[in-house]
């Protein structure tokens, strides 16, 4: 890392503070990116996978749709998480693998069969139920009361009005007070007494206006510690049966609590006349009235759970099962064939004249016949080309060896053929900027005013075009976006309310992002992969088959407008620096002055040509279907340019001779995009996850390289690029294994020098040779006078070194083994690399 990438990542550090789901998430993500790097290297992700990984899992159901991890992200960060010494991996993470892997197989699942997940249970901590039944004590036997109840209710003081009946920072201090010094039905203060007068509402407790103090009190019951709740008493059974019925609490002709003066409370604690003991003969008496009897109700014993110790799990039957599992992607990028149904693209009002110009000249609807014209070589006043070599080495020695005669016979053959293609080929020309025409600029003023009307009329014709597309692009992305997400429903109902339910169940989770939703980015990578359908369809279960054709051809016409309006924009470009040399063009200037003018409006008006007359060169169109590859098309809209018909070409040879299992050599001259264009497009069709793709560069080419890759892949089409470097004294681990291949698995590009290349395979000669010769016993001998023709330099040089024994593990040498498998099983781009 530089500097300043290092400054940045090392700012990672302070967000491990954030425990919310999508925190955990988005850290998991960047370690499974920077995995096989190494505990000594500089992006160590600063916090423990182990402890990421259980708050993740623990907050899965909370994670939003668009942070999920995959199932192949969470099966590598599970092999990384390791617990601290002398401790076991924890019960949630070893269930979690299993689930987990249970889940990736699950499409393998035959029909009707089931796929059984055994979880361990770890023992539940011993937890007293509170709901474990009914209390009756109160209705039965009120004599069952506590001893220390009466005591302690004797000291009870109800609370002051002011106090706790009109909220505040004083009536919160007071719940505050009780919770921090314990409710129990024998306590003075915070007592059976307390909790009463909080259920029949003697007691007006509210920290807002709209409380109900029968809420407060029976919270408050809820707190008493099990030794209270576990033992039947009629305090704890009157305080049960006034929580679980508001109406009888409420009732007018309920028991108050009488509190009684200082010397009447002990008298009456020793003869049984006590305030709590009067209470609860009072209540008993109420409660057994057949008309309030009536009215009780007693709450179901709740049972507890049991967890499960298997899972069953079935393949899944439609889009709307296994909700959580789903994530936003595109599998793969290995779409080679995508056929635009035309009568889908007539249903929305796209006709097919759009995209029959799409598929040839996107500018011909501007009329260019009007505009452009294409004159032959001698109408340009250019020679034609010679067929002949202009040269003869047939009276040298040296060019009469078989190489050189191979050589000399091709160069005669590419001339020829360049000649004849050269000769027999128009260009275009804007018209009024002949030869005759640029000529009689200075001389001729209607010439130049009918030069300057026609750029005029011209440029009105491609604004008004542009015009056109950009709000085109604008309703076609509108509505491939609301058709997608389902803003317009495509499925088919019944009208149920279940089914409405549902779906508004589903809407309401995109809001939230627990249902993940669809971008146009994410439309446009789609269209790559191989299995594109079910990508968007499993984000969207009420997409149908038919709305998704129709979201793809308002995605592909929506592209296709993208890129005509970057095309006409280099075109208004083009022609306002021509109308520029056409003001100074006077008849004034001097000689050379005209002559330099001339030549400029020359080039820049067959500049303007070549920009309005661009043709697309890899889509195929019929009366049913355009048929095309899509690859090309994401990488025009991508970076906003058309291919030329050479790199398709180009581009189409080297996949087919890769098909073939061939390699292949081609010479381009510079400015004919080998390194932006060509290579770019090469690594992203070839990156498909199965192989690893490589490009060497020279050294001093590596950064700008590099940083193409990087920038044309960071946008619709993501992938991580990596820097491969190595030398002889770089130790081969099993870090440098698992980082080659994360960037297989990951579709990345791996950028290397061929130093570096190189540097690899002398490695493992060299430590191929030293294990043989500790095997064998060999040893060197040095041959006798070795040394006596060296120079005295090298003599001194050899004298000076210091030899290190080279030492050998065999688990380098396996690792080095698996990595030239990589290598040999992966592409291998060369850019400007002489070998």
């Amino acid at each position: 890392l530089t500097p300043e990438e290092s400054q940045i990542f090392n700012q990672l550090e302070f967000l491990g503070n954030d425990n919310h789901p999508d925190a955990h998430a988005c850290r998991l993500k960047l370690s499974a990116v920077t995995v096989g790097l190494g505990d000594s290297s500089a992006m160590k992700c600063p916090w423990s996978v182990f402890e990421e990984l259980r708050e993740y899992v623990k907050k899965y159901d909370f994670v939003s749709s668009a942070c999920r991890l995959t199932t192949e992200e969470e099966k590598l960060l599970l092999t990384m998480c390791t617990p601290s010494f002398g401790y076991r991996l924890p019960t949630e993470l070893v269930n979690r693998s299993a689930y987990v892997s249970a889940v990736s197989n699950i499409d393998s699942i035959p029909t009707g069969k089931t796929l059984s997940v055994n979880v361990g249970i770890d023992k539940p901590p011993a937890i007293e139920n509170f709901d474990s039944g009914a209390d009756t004590s109160i209705l039965d036997n009120p004599k069952n009361c506590m001893i220390t109840s009466k005591l302690f209710g004797a000291a009870y003081s109800r609370p002051e009005e002011d106090q706790v009946a009109f909220g505040g920072l004083r009536a919160l201090e007071f719940i505050n007070s009780a919770l921090d010094h314990g409710v129990e039905v024998t306590s003075a203060s915070y007592g059976f007494p307390l909790m009463y007068d909080l259920l029949v509402g003697t007691v007006a407790f509210k920290l807002h206006p709209n409380d109900k103090t029968h809420n407060w009190g029976r919270m408050l019951v809820r707190v008493v510690p099990p030794s209270d709740f576990k033992r039947k008493s009629s305090e704890m059974s009157a305080l049960r049966i006034l929580s679980e019925n508001p109406s009888v609490a409420q009732h007018p002709h309920i028991p108050k609590f009488q509190i009684d003066s200082a010397m009447s409370k002990f008298k009456g604690m020793f003869q049984g006349k006590d305030a709590v003991s009067r209470i609860l003969n009072e209540l008993h008496s109420f409660l057994t009235k057949q008309s309030i009897r009536s009215m009780l109700q007693f709450p179901v014993a709740s049972i507890e759970s049991q967890s499960p110790a298997v899972m069953t799990l079935k393949r899944p039957e439609s889009y709307f099962d296994y909700r959580l599992w789903v994530i936003p992607k595109v599998s793969d990028y290995s779409q080679s064939n995508f056929i635009l149904d035309i009568q889908n693209c007539a249903a929305v009002n796209i006709p097919l004249a759009q995209i029959q110009a799409f598929a040839s000249k996107p500018l011909s609807p501007i009329k260019l016949e009007s505009f452009v014209v294409y004159l032959s070589r001698n109408e340009l006043r250019q020679q034609n080309v010679s067929a002949v070599v202009p040269f003869d080495l047939s009276a040298s020695k040296a060019a009469r060896t078989h190489c050189s005669e191979a050589t000399t016979q091709r160069i005669g053959t590419d001339i020829a053929k360049y000649a004849y293609t050269a000769n027999n080929e128009t260009t275009p020309t804007l018209i009024g900027f002949t030869p005759n025409d640029i000529d009689s600029l200075h001389s001729n003023p209607a010439s130049l005013n009918k030069a300057i009307a026609q750029l005029g009329s011209l440029v009105k014709a491609l604004n008004g075009l542009m015009a056109f597309d950009r709000l085109s692009l604008g309703n076609l992305m509108k509505r491939a976006l609301a058709i997608a997400t389902s803003d317009e429903r495509s499925d088919t109902t019944n009208g149920s309310v279940g089914e409405e339910c549902n779906f508004l169940r589903f809407r309401l989770g995109q809001i939230s992002e627990r249902e993940p939703t669809v971008w146009f980015e994410l439309l446009v990578a789609s269209i790559l992969s191989s299995t594109s359908e079910h990508d968007i369809r499993s984000l969207n279960p009420y997409l149908s088959s038919v709305a998704y054709k129709t979201v793809n051809s308002l995605t592909i016409v929506a592209m296709l407008a993208s890129i005509r309006i970057g095309q006409s924009h280099r075109a208004l470009a083009g022609l306002s620096h021509l109308v520029r040399l056409l003001k100074s063009v006077k008849s004034t200037n001097t000689p050379e002055v005209q002559k330099r003018l001339c030549q400029e409006v020359g080039l820049q008006a067959s500049k303007v040509a070549g920009d309005l007359t661009c043709e697309r060169h890899f889509m195929k169109v019929t009366p049913q279907a355009v048929e095309f590859d899509p690859r090309f098309l994401v990488f025009e809209f991508t970076y906003s340019m058309m291919l030329r018909k050479s790199q398709v070409i180009l581009v189409n040879k080297f996949l087919h001779a890769l098909k073939s299992g061939k390699s292949m050599c081609h010479q381009m001259i510079m400015g004919a995009g080998k390194t932006t264009v060509v290579a770019p497009l090469l690594a992203m069709i070839l990156a498909d996850g199965k192989s690893l793709v490589t490009q060497v560069v020279p050294h001093a080419l590596l950064d700008f390289s590099r940083g193409v890759m990087r920038e044309k892949f960071s946008a619709v089409v993501r992938k991580p690029v990596f820097t491969f470097t190595f030398s002889r004294g770089t130790p081969i681990t099993r870090d440098l294994y698992m980082k080659l291949c994360k960037a297989r698995d990951s579709k990345a590009i791996i950028c290397a020098t061929p130093t570096s290349v190189k540097s690899f395979m002398l490695k493992f000669v060299e430590m191929m040779r030293h294990l043989e010769r500790s095997k064998t016993g060999g040893e060197r001998n040095p041959a006798n006078g070795a040394g006596m023709f060296l120079s005295r330099i090298a003599r001194r040089f050899r004298e000076q070194s210091v030899v290190t024994e080279l030492e050998v593990n065999p688990e380098d040498i396996y690792y080095c083994t698996e990595i030239l498998k990589l290598f040999n099983d992966g592409v291998l781009l060369l850019d400007e690399v002489d070998l």
